[in-house]
């Protein structure tokens, strides 16, 4: 563009310079959304007044002459408001439109954007290259630096991990199920941080609330996972997050957080303007404003599982998926029925597909200690289409085999609960037969002991009950041993087994072999005498026979799930795979091909193990090509 226009006689004139004429249009548009707002706040004044002055004409029995003059005043109101908002609306989102054409042509001239995120995908990462170091971290922080560039094909997939604990959604996604994620937890306690990190996952020790859900760096965040601090809901607190008013507050908060986010939903008024509403220009520190009237701020962290997913829904858009653990009396409480109401609302007010709360326990899933839950999934273009719930149930896992001791023995849970000065007993507490699975680790199961010689449980003890490894590095932060705040860690986390059943089941992967090869190992259940028998490897064979013939087209995603199903039916005799294999009794490694189809199956059964030698295999789906081999662990 010249830097002057000839004028017809005149002196030459300065052209328009792109930014100057781009902010001029943002300021205009600014202006006339703030007047439509204006008029649009007036009129619902005007009808307000309306309504009140109706009363008044009831409570002084006037005349009904001027009562229906009245009416006829309200009704007009309505009728107009439709035109008056769809202004309003028209208003906003072409406000919207002009700055994000302030922010191209910022980027476009090389001078700084105010605000990336209204950048294309191209010119966003063009942008960031040519930022400094310094400059990408501060922009990025406290998330990472390669969360400011938009994912490559085939990249995994991008999670927020809200109230993350010391990992035991981590442990179940990426070393049960066997999952490639790309994965940042957040959580407040400076132990259950170290814990992770020292687990191998990666943690910001920051306040979930005090971070920003539209934070640049989460554009391509596709799921959340959270697990809100459940101790004013939990059966073994004192149940202050449950009091009807505290529920009132939770339900009214996450009813404006739709608001806030932009998701109310407006009729057409004959201009073709319908769909959501804009948002209401809340911020997310006024959305949560009210909780600061609860108790116990705890009980308000559940609104998070609505505030997170819209933010970043009304912000970015690729959102796909949320996932919730939260007490069980979530769902068994009356006084919290209209919060889970509340919840499911939102996400189906926003367009969800699917949302659904269910109580669970981990012993379900052959773990060693009880632990019911609630969770919630939410899924926004689709519905699960893998249960959750074991095809046959898991071996049960007494507290016994879990310790390695013989049976006949109970476990003392009383032990550190001090004496009533009221009944001169002990403050609750009990026994159980450590013939059966546990009772919930709590953070005072320390102080559990077996009842014939007092033998104490160690946290690798607890944390297995609790199904983690025995090797996980629970990890306190602070003066002393942190014996209790270790426990803590334990009793507050989801277990991996748990974790990987209902992401499996969220994502759509064959779930079920690996979590029973985990338990199986986990509680030791491999040995001389656990060879497959014939009737097992029967078993086997049927399911193959079942779901062999309804294969799931695609997915290079779920190829890894065929070859875990192909080393299960080798192990049960039904013919070799390419390559060098052995079969033992103990779990050991397994190198096998990745395969482009997915089966559907029953369990295996947990007395199998198998190994393959890493090598070149022909491909299923272009026996010409070769295909590198995928490392598994299986032993079930």
């Amino acid at each position: 563009m010249p830097d002057v226009m000839d004028s017809e006689g005149g002196a030459p004139v300065a052209a328009p310079c792109p930014l100057t004429e781009a902010e001029r249009q943002h300021a205009r548009a600014v202006a006339r959304h703030a007047a439509a707002r204006e008029l649009g706040d007036a009129h619902s004044e005007k009808i307000a007044a309306g309504y009140e002055a109706l009363d008044q004409v009831r409570r002084w029995h006037l005349p009904r002459s001027v009562e229906d003059e009245g009416w006829a005043f309200v009704h007009g109101g309505e009728e107009d408001s439709h035109a008056i908002w769809a202004r309003v609306h028209r208003a906003y989102w072409v406000q919207d439109s002009a700055r994000a054409t302030v922010a191209r042509v910022q980027a476009a001239l090389g001078l700084p954007v105010d605000e990336i995120d209204l950048l294309t995908d191209e010119q966003r990462d063009a942008y960031i290259a040519g930022l400094t170091d310094e400059e990408r971290a501060e922009l990025a922080g406290p998330w990472p630096v390669e969360w400011l560039y938009s994912p490559k094909a085939g990249a995994p997939i991008r999670i927020v991990n809200l109230f993350a604990g010391p990992g035991g959604w981590c442990e179940g996604i990426t070393r049960v199920l066997g999952e490639p994620v790309d994965m940042v937890g957040v959580d407040f306690s400076a132990a259950a941080c170290a814990t992770a990190v020292a687990a191998g996952y990666r943690r910001i020790c920051a306040s979930v609330t005090e971070l920003d859900p539209t934070h640049p760096a989460l554009r391509y965040v596709v799921a959340v996972i959270l697990s809100p601090p459940c101790q004013t809901l939990s059966p073994g607190g004192k149940l202050a997050g449950l009091a009807e008013a505290a529920m009132q507050i939770v339900e009214d908060v996450i009813s404006e957080a739709g608001a806030a986010a932009g998701f109310i939903m407006v009729d057409d008024a004959g201009d073709g303007m319908e769909g959501y509403a804009p948002p209401t220009g809340a911020t997310w520190d006024e959305v949560r404003a009210p909780l600061a009237a609860l108790k116990d701020q705890r009980t308000g962290l559940m609104a998070e599982a609505v505030i997170w997913p819209l933010a970043l829904q009304a912000k970015f858009g690729n959102i796909r998926w949320v996932a919730m653990e939260q007490s069980s009396n979530l769902l068994k409480s009356p006084a919290a029925q209209y919060v889970v109401e509340a919840i499911s609302s939102e996400f189906y007010g926003a367009g969800w597909e699917y949302a659904k709360f269910e109580l669970v326990d981990a012993v379900t899933y052959g773990l060693a200690s009880r632990k019911n839950r609630t969770f919630l999934v939410c899924m926004r273009y689709t519905r699960p289409f893998i249960s959750h719930q074991p095809s046959e149930p898991f071996p049960v896992t007494t507290w016994a085999a879990c310790m390695g001791w013989e049976k006949g023995h109970k476990v003392i849970t009383r032990g550190v609960r001090g004496i009533n000065p009221n009944t001169g007993r002990p403050k609750g507490g009990n026994a159980f037969s450590a013939d059966a699975p546990g009772t919930t680790v709590t953070g005072t199961a320390y102080g559990w002991a077996r009842e014939a010689d007092g033998l104490k449980h160690s946290h690798a003890d607890l944390g297995r009950a609790a199904g983690f490894r025995s090797d996980y590095p629970w990890t306190h932060v602070g003066r002393g041993e942190g014996i209790r705040n270790k426990t803590q860690l334990i009793a507050d986390t989801v277990s991996p087994a748990v974790s990987a059943a209902w992401i499996g089941h969220i994502l759509g992967r064959v779930w079920e072999p690996q979590t029973r090869a985990y338990v199986h190992k986990l509680y030791r259940l491999e040995g001389p005498g656990c060879a497959a028998t014939p009737a097992v490897k029967e078993r086997i064979a049927a399911w193959f026979r079942k779901f062999g013939g309804h294969r799931v087209q695609d997915a290079a995603l779920m190829r890894r799930d065929q070859s875990v199903v192909k080393a299960v039916l080798l192990a049960a005799g039904q013919g070799p795979l390419p390559g060098r294999l052995a079969i033992g009794a103990a779990p050991v490694r397994l190198a096998i091909e990745a395969a482009p189809r997915r089966l559907q199956l029953e369990a295996a059964p947990r007395n199998t193990a198998v190994e393959a030698v890493p090598g070149n295999h022909p491909s299923p789906r272009h026996p010409a090509s070769q295909e590198g081999p995928q490392q598994l662990v299986l032993a079930i």
